[in-house]
């Protein structure tokens, strides 16, 4: 039987939104006290864990939007106002309002809104980035970055974000483990 071939970005958005499904899938399969439950000063919640993944894929999708001179270029986070909106303070949530660097204490003291708007935040936000994503045209897949300081290529930053996001799925993982009764695995 032949199987023909499929290109580079077909098979990385193929991941890329699995890895999106199961991190939105472990995020809805919680009760709104396990979704806010902290398992440690340095093990964050649910919520913190898919606001940072979400966090990080909105800014990787602005990138992209603006490197291609696409609309929208600006960050879901940014559009729609939420760090107001969500009364956290901004340019308190570490490098680009993240949660990158931020102190494990401080993150830790994060209040989320409910777990619905968390999640749609993080349902729309990987929308955006599969959408800017896939609308790199094929041949430029392997062109640095444009501004970007490592002089990576936007198949090295497509990889490096979905790299993040698995890390983050993990530690959802440990966390739905910890929780008396909750299976840990997302993948069924």
């Amino acid at each position: 039987m032949a199987v023909e071939s499929r290109p580079a970005l077909e098979t990385v958005l193929r991941f890329y939104k699995q890895t999106h499904e199961r991190l939105l899938s472990a995020a809805e399969g919680l009760t709104p006290e396990q979704f806010a439950h902290s398992a440690g000063t340095a093990l964050h919640s649910v919520a913190w864990q898919l606001w940072h993944a979400a966090r990080w894929d909105d800014f990787f999708g602005a990138h992209v939007q603006a490197d291609f001179g696409r609309e929208p270029s600006s960050e879901v986070w940014a559009r729609e106002g939420l760090a107001e909106r969500w009364r956290l303070t901004a340019g308190t949530m570490g490098r680009r309002d993240t949660g990158t660097n931020m102190e494990d204490a401080a993150a830790d003291q994060m209040r989320f809104p409910p777990q619905a708007e968390v999640i749609a935040y993080a349902r729309e936000t990987f929308a955006f980035t599969l959408a800017a994503i896939s609308a790199i045209p094929e041949d430029q897949l392997d062109s640095v970055a444009k501004a970007d300081p490592d002089g990576d290529t936007y198949l090295d930053n497509i990889l490096i974000y979905f790299s993040h996001l698995n890390r983050h799925l993990g530690m959802i993982e440990a966390i739905r483990g910890l929780n008396a009764g909750v299976p840990g695995s997302t993948d069924g």
